[in-house]
């Protein structure tokens, strides 16, 4: 990770002195039960709102998507867009740093259908 994207997600520099090799910052950042899955379907569009989201995501609660989505945001993996509507309307899209696991998160699925068969 580059400095300027250090100084953009200050708490990236904690965590980086967490681990000491790369795989482990790594796995801090997309290593939870949800967040590859919620980063997928969100690379799967142009953009996402959060029911359509809920809905490809049927076993995470609310509460626990909510929260993911934020710290996906907060890792810059992702871009959250409120448009000033009424009802409310949010979008969620990918950045280029979460674009950039596009193909990583396309073997890891690939991979655990192997595993799984």
């Amino acid at each position: 990770m580059n400095k300027d994207t250090i100084e953009k997600f200050p708490n990236q520099r904690k965590r980086q002195k967490d681990f000491k090799c790369s795989l482990g910052f790594a796995m801090t950042v997309i290593g939870s039960k949800w967040k590859a899955i919620i980063l997928w379907h969100i690379l799967k569009t142009d953009s996402i709102r959060y029911g359509e989201l809920k809905k490809s995501i049927p076993n995470i609660s609310h509460k626990i998507l909510s929260q993911e989505l934020k710290n996906l945001e907060m890792d810059g993996l992702i871009k959250r867009i409120a448009y000033a509507t009424i009802p409310p309307k949010v979008e969620y899209i990918s950045t280029d740093i979460g674009k950039s696991l596009e193909n990583i998160l396309n073997e890891l699925c690939l991979w655990g259908k192997k595993y799984m068969d």
